[in-house]
């Protein structure tokens, strides 16, 4: 009995993790997949938690400020929590966390402004606007985010030198504490800036090394096609009405290499997927399949069509003149075509492109077996 309780153990974590998982993808993701934190993901976090904060701190700091009379400031928090608040409605249903940003972002301008002109509670409504540079620069980016910190802070500066030759009931502040407010946040700004153009330059080189390592993952060295894996990953999420694939065999390949070396048969394999790229529509997929073989994909809606496009692969094939080593090599195949639909799913159209290829070997070569 006790082993048959341990057994179950790893089992209940494994799905309380799991739904730990899920609880956390839908309440900070938005149902966006967090797992390999892409852009969206990242975008879609930060911003939530945003609006998260806005509504933590403005609506209890509103309700505050109401149940003291102070009606002014009051509306102007809770206007700002209901603000925030629907954000995260808009932000679940579109995942469009460039608008939802914004929505963020410029009543947060208004609140601070706001506050430093007011004072907020006994003159500390200012100590809010450290928050700004961060926020804004993180959500508008390094070059639009340091453009409207810059106009914030004239506005800043405008509000606390000017603003009691215009309003008599704005809040005084003392001149010593006018120039450190302004001077510490221009400070803020400045390691704002820093950390968000190093976080970006950090985040560009991290998604390019992880293209790169994808393409080298999903790419054969030799030919620049997509291997079996980029291939297969391709072809599991390819949407298309109608896909035929094209399994293609050098003939004799194996006397290539026995009469000229590996390297010239290198050279022949090489070619030919320069051959193939030149002859294939951009919407094709191309792949070296293992060896001598090549998997080919077609998003055509006519079988004639593609017919004629494997007939032109074939024939340039056989037409080329493979010169390697000052020596002339002439090379031809062999092609089976399936088609790839819901009829005919990927594992059985391949096979049924393996047999058809296996009958246009039988059948003499150099030809295709539709």
């Amino acid at each position: 009995m006790g082993d048959f309780n341990g057994a179950n153990q790893p089992d209940s974590q494994h799905n309380d993790n799991k739904s730990l998982k899920v609880f956390i993808r839908y309440v900070f993701y938005f149902g966006v997949s967090g797992q390999n934190f892409s852009e969206q993901a990242r975008r879609i976090l930060i911003v939530n938690l945003f609006s998260i904060v806005g509504i933590i701190f403005t609506l209890p700091l509103g309700i505050v400020a109401l149940s003291r009379g102070n009606i002014q400031l009051a509306a102007v928090l809770l206007v700002s929590a209901t603000l925030f608040f629907a954000n995260q409605f808009y932000l679940r249903a579109t995942h469009n966390y460039k608008v939802s940003g914004s929505i963020i972002i410029y009543p947060l301008y208004f609140l601070m402004l706001y506050l430093v002109f007011s004072g907020g509670v006994s003159g500390t409504g200012y100590v809010w606007i450290f928050c700004v540079p961060s926020v804004s620069l993180f959500i508008q980016g390094m070059k639009r985010g340091l453009f409207e910190v810059s106009v914030f802070t004239l506005f800043l500066i405008l509000i606390l030198y000017f603003s009691s030759e215009i309003a008599t009931f704005s809040f005084q502040y003392e001149e010593h504490l006018k120039f450190r407010i302004v001077a510490s946040f221009v400070v803020v700004v400045f390691l704002s800036s820093i950390y968000e153009y190093s976080m970006s330059r950090f985040n560009d080189e991290l998604q390019m090394a992880s293209k790169k390592l994808k393409e080298v993952a999903e790419t054969d060295l030799l030919t620049g096609l997509l291997n079996r894996r980029g291939m297969l990953q391709r072809l599991d999420v390819f949407k298309s009405y109608r896909l035929y694939l094209i399994l293609i065999d050098v003939d004799y390949f194996k006397k290539v290499n026995d009469l000229h070396g590996h390297d010239c048969g290198d050279f022949v394999l090489s070619e030919l997927s320069r051959l193939i790229k030149k002859i294939l529509p951009n919407s094709s997929l191309s792949s070296r399949w293992g060896g001598e073989e090549f998997l080919l994909a077609i998003n055509e809606d006519s079988s004639e069509r593609v017919l004629e496009l494997v007939e032109s692969i074939r024939k340039s094939i056989e037409g080329h003149d493979f010169l390697y080593d000052k020596k002339s090599l002439h090379i031809t195949a062999s092609f089976g075509v399936a088609e790839l639909s819901e009829k005919s799913p990927l594992d059985i159209a391949l096979k049924v492109a393996d047999r058809r290829l296996y009958e246009a070997k039988e059948g003499g070569r150099n030809q295709v077996c539709f």
